[in-house]
């Protein structure tokens, strides 16, 4: 469905006479919409529109994500007193292939004041260093319902 998407992205340019990347991206949104509409009717698979959704779910989830955590190490950064309240934390994980492991992980690392320590040998597992913690269970919280049920949804 993806290659059908982006042949229908390539066929709007080309019949707009104009390869340009807005051109691509419109004719990309078009072809979204047709697939999704064919797809409540049943003409083809339901699949692909929710993998789609998912990808821009997990998006901007990212980018609150990055601005929240960006915001707050520069309130400790200029402000009079720093509010770090740093921990190790483990998480247990529901994602159990390499591939979503290290995607969490990535994700986990990109987010300023977090990062990645470790997973178990059995994978099932993460630790994390947090510079921001209230309470370890509230870390698991938004790690576990935030980033890695987003980046399931994306894989599985």
């Amino acid at each position: 469905m993806l290659l059908g998407n982006i042949a229908l992205a390539v066929a709007w340019a080309a019949l707009q006479g104009e390869f340009s990347l807005s051109q691509l991206l419109l004719g990309y949104a078009l072809g979204y919409g047709l697939l999704l509409a064919l797809a409540r009717g049943g003409v083809v698979s339901s699949a692909y529109p929710k993998k789609v959704r998912a990808v821009l779910e997990l998006l901007a989830f990212l980018f609150k994500q990055f601005l929240v955590a960006n915001l707050r190490m520069a309130i400790d950064v200029v402000g009079p007193t720093a509010r770090i309240q740093p921990a190790i934390v483990r998480i247990p994980l529901d994602a159990t292939e390499e591939y979503e492991i290290l995607l969490l992980a990535t994700l986990i690392n990109l987010t300023p004041g977090s990062i990645a320590l470790d997973v178990t040998n059995d994978r099932r597992a993460l630790y994390v260093h947090v510079m921001h913690v209230s309470t370890p269970e509230a870390v698991r919280d938004e790690i576990k319902s935030g980033f890695e049920r987003r980046v399931l949804e994306v894989l599985r």
